[in-house]
């Protein structure tokens, strides 16, 4: 049974996912936190240049990382202290692919991996406007400060499941998992690749919707859902993100609607709980209320969902 497991958090240089700059792991055995590990990564050459955006959330610069060790070291360190555990992460598909790309870029076969996401599973455990980490922390009472640091999101995502944990009553990851329907996620040496995802009633929604890209991966994280955007982002133009919505299988959208599922508030580079709502996110709040399912997204989350 999963009563012992490990939580892992990656930090990239820029918006491709195999370009990991820093990571974070904090191992649970027994259902307690029982200690941490994380390094600083050298990202893989060809990826290893360092954006604004990215560097203005964790704050890692490229002669933080000039000593630090290279992707296939770091890769052995995360498998050591995994020791063969599965693998908690707040939106896994995240932190997966950036296992999966770094692995690519270095000519490196994709370790074997079981993994699940404290994210999917938060959705099923509260009813939040938001799913990002500090949403999590508020619902869960956990104090939490040190958002982009990956050793302190590492324990935060830990700490977010085991307040599921309590709130199901389960005594393991597995027990968890089948009380809200959700699949483990897989990763495979031999190239397979299955997300984590809830399986439940309603799952069968994710759909290919008309006038987007229909080669899209239907398990990427944003296919099938309908996306409204309000502010402007500062990593891409709205006529660039509506575009890359589309090639990801998602439905872009000017307004909040019925048919919303994620609006993306582009004028805060991090969300919390307390924050000043816009006119948009205010009604995705109301919507939220009244039923809806539907989430907002800080630009961070969005471009994390939405891949390079």
């Amino acid at each position: 049974m999963s009563s012992s497991w490990v939580a892992i958090d990656f930090e990239t240089a820029n918006d491709h996912r195999g370009s990991p700059c820093a990571v974070g792991m904090t191992k649970v055995v027994d259902g307690r936190i029982a200690k941490t590990w994380g390094t600083l990564i050298q990202p893989p050459a060809a990826l290893g240049h360092f954006d604004p955006f990215n560097v203005a959330l964790h704050r890692i610069r490229p002669v933080d990382v000039a000593g630090a060790p290279k992707w296939s070291d770091a890769l052995a360190g995360i498998r050591a202290f995994a020791d063969g555990l599965p693998l908690v992460a707040h939106n896994a598909g995240f932190d997966m692919s950036v296992v999966r790309a770094a692995c690519t870029a270095e000519n490196l076969a994709w370790p074997e991996l079981q993994y699940t996401c404290s994210q999917v599973v938060s959705r099923r455990t509260w009813k939040l406007l938001s799913y990002s980490l500090p949403y999590c922390t508020d619902a869960a009472g956990i104090t939490f400060t040190g958002h982009h640091d990956a050793g302190s999101d590492a324990t935060a995502s830990a700490e977010v499941m085991l307040a599921a944990l309590r709130a199901a009553e389960a005594d393991s990851l597995d027990a968890l998992l089948a009380h809200h329907e959700i699949r483990w996620g897989r990763m495979t040496p031999a190239g397979d690749w299955l997300g984590s995802r809830y399986q439940g009633h309603g799952s069968e929604a994710r759909k290919p919707l008309p006038g987007v890209n229909q080669d899209a991966d239907p398990e990427g994280e944003l296919y099938g859902a309908t996306v409204c955007l309000t502010g402007k982002l500062t990593s891409m133009t709205r006529e660039e993100a509506f575009q890359k919505l589309a090639d990801v299988g998602a439905q872009p959208a000017e307004n909040v609607t019925k048919k919303t599922d994620i609006l993306v508030s582009a004028s805060q580079t991090q969300l919390k709980p307390g924050d000043v709502l816009s006119g948009k996110a205010k009604k995705a709040q109301s919507l939220l209320e009244s039923g809806q399912s539907i989430e907002v997204l800080d630009e961070d989350e969005f471009l994390r969902r939405l891949g390079s």
